[in-house]
Parts: structure tokens; sequence; C-alpha cells
């Protein structure tokens, strides 16, 4: 080849290497929900404008319903960098850092815009700062609505009808204290089994928002009766390992963070559309319905039970308020 033809191939080259702020690469996302999950909205808005915004450079896998373990082993990964994206709930984040198990805490939100407020500006600021600390980063918080509690046994309208039934919770104490000052009993079981258990009656009900409980087809494992009940609003982030993180590139860097921000907005619009959509649907399928007749008596077991109890698994009062202050809300003085 002569000098000229090389000098051609060698400029081209540069040009090409200059021209992309992208090398090709393939990132894991483990998603602990099915596809048609509002984490699987999540996780494809994310890669959509991922692959879109890199024209195809940067690939990115999205491996369904546990396919690479259950939510707190891919946590695990990730904060261990051997995996660099997962969905999971915010439940099975808090053992690598208890502060963010304030999310956790029973009518910490009222409605879904202070579940908005307190997951953007200062609020998500202040999660950050702790997520960063077990060694994740939050790209996206992922809306999945209030957890209405499930069973198969029969209507939940009043307080009182929580006695002698099971529920399954993530191994989460505030959400364990909670259901006990319900007056439930909890059953702490993974996720991945959650289905199984409610099949064989291993426990009597869970508690999911309608999307995901359509999508995980819990009415098809004895969930027969769902009640609005408003206790805590299912929150479920996209993290990346900050491991992985801090070794790519700034354009890189920003690509992932932009993602996020794209995959939070486009979950949101999607769960103000569809959960009511999904709620037809199980009722439609057979799935009775009810609404709480005493919701001031839960919140006020929540308020004066359960949050004394659990301050120190949260991080204590001072970390309470200081979530509380980033939210604009009032703070917390125990009784």
């Amino acid at each position: 080849m002569s000098i000229r033809k090389l000098l051609t191939v060698a400029l081209a080259l540069v040009f090409c290497l200059a021209t992309s702020a992208f090398a090709a690469q393939n990132f894991k996302v483990a998603v602990g929900d099915p596809e048609d999950s509002e984490q699987g909205v999540a996780a494809r808005a994310f890669k959509k404008y991922v692959e879109e915004k890199s024209n195809g450079e940067v690939e990115v896998s999205l491996f369904y319903s546990g396919q690479l373990g259950d939510e707190s082993e891919a946590f695990k990964n990730v904060q261990k960098g051997s995996l660099p994206f997962a969905v999971g709930g915010i439940a099975n984040l808090v053992p690598f850092e208890k502060r963010l198990g304030i999310l956790n805490l029973p009518y910490l939100f009222d409605t879904l815009d202070e579940v908005v407020v307190g997951t953007n500006g200062p609020a998500a600021e202040l999660l950050q700062s702790y997520a960063l600390k077990a060694g994740f980063r939050v790209l996206c918080w992922t809306y999945t609505d209030f957890r209405y509690i499930s069973n198969s046994k029969h209507p939940i309208k009043t307080i009182n009808d929580m006695k002698d039934l099971k529920f399954r919770v993530p191994q989460s104490p505030v959400l364990i204290a909670a259901y006990k000052a319900f007056g439930g009993s909890p059953t702490p079981i993974s996720w991945a089994e959650t289905f199984t258990a409610l099949q064989q009656g291993v426990v009597d009900g869970q508690c999911y928002g309608y999307i995901g409980f359509k999508a995980m087809k819990f009415n098809e494992a004895n969930q027969k009766y769902i009640s609005e009940v408003h206790y805590t609003y299912q929150l479920q982030p996209l993290v990346m390992s900050e491991r992985v993180y801090r070794k790519l590139s700034p354009e890189l860097q920003k690509l992932f963070v932009e993602g996020g921000i794209y995959a939070q907005e486009e979950v949101l619009k999607y769960q103000k559309e569809e959960a009511q959509a999904a709620k037809e649907a199980l009722i439609a399928a057979g799935v009775v319905v009810d609404q709480l007749e005493d919701e001031a008596v839960w919140k006020e077991a929540a308020l004066e039970k359960v949050w004394p109890e659990v301050a120190k698994d949260v991080g204590g009062k001072d970390a309470i308020n200081a979530y509380l202050k980033a939210m604009g809300k009032q703070p917390w003085e125990p009784k």
C-alpha cells in the first residue's frame, strides 16, 4: 500500500475516533419484575435513550424477572461492580444503606404529588448522597403506585380485618413493624418466591400496585381481594454501580445520567396513564377492590407506633427530619 493510501486510512481512523464520544460497549441491566411492569417501562426507556443518543454504539441488554438473580443479589453485584445496572424495590436496597429505609415509613407520603417532590430536587439529592456512600448511583426512581394490600381470604375494609392474616413482606424492619401495628402477621419472603408462597398458601396476602399486581398475575395466585391502603408508596430505583461509573468517560457518565432522567419522566407518565386501566382489568377478571372505612386509624397507628419503633433502623429522628425538611414538610416530633 502506498504512503498516500496509508495516510488516508490513518486519517479516516482518527476522524472516526474523534467524531465518536463512545466506544462500542454492552451494559447489562437486571430487572426484578416482568417486562410489562413499571420496572420494564423504566428499563426500556433507559435503553431507548442510551442507544439512540449513542447512535447504537452503546448497547443496553435487559434481563427481566430475576434472570440475573433476585433483586437483593442483583443489588449486591451492582455494589461490587460485577453488574453495572439493576432495578428493584427500595426495601431490597435498604440493607446496604439503612437511611434509604426512610422511604418505607408508613404514611410518609399522602399523594403521588408528594412522592414526586420526594424523588426530585433537594430530597433526591439527599437520597443520592446516602446511595453513593453505599456504592450505588440512583439514575431513576421508578413510580409503582401505593402498595395496596391483597389477600385470599376476605375483604379488608377496617384495620380489624387484618387480624389472623399472614402477609408476605420484604426483609424490612419498617414494613414488618407496620404490619404488626395494623394487626396482621408479616412473613419475610424473597420477591422471587412470592408467587409460589401465595399460590401454596404459605401466606395469605401481599402488597403491590395495580400494574405490578397484574404483571405478576397475582390474581392467579389466590389473590381475590385488594384494599386501597395508602400506607406506603412503592419506589423502585434504577441504580448504577458507582465503581463502574467512575471508570467511564465523562461522555458516558453524562449519557447514563440523562438516560435515567428520561426514564423517570417516562415511567411517571406511564403510571398516571395505566394504573386505572390495570385496576379495571383486574376487576373484570374477578378481583374485588375495596376502600378503607377507617384509614385515619391506620395512619395514627403508623405515626404513633411504627415511626418511634423503627426510627433507629432508618438513621434516627435527625435523618427522618432531614428528609422531611428537604421535602418541605414539617419535622416529626415523637409523642
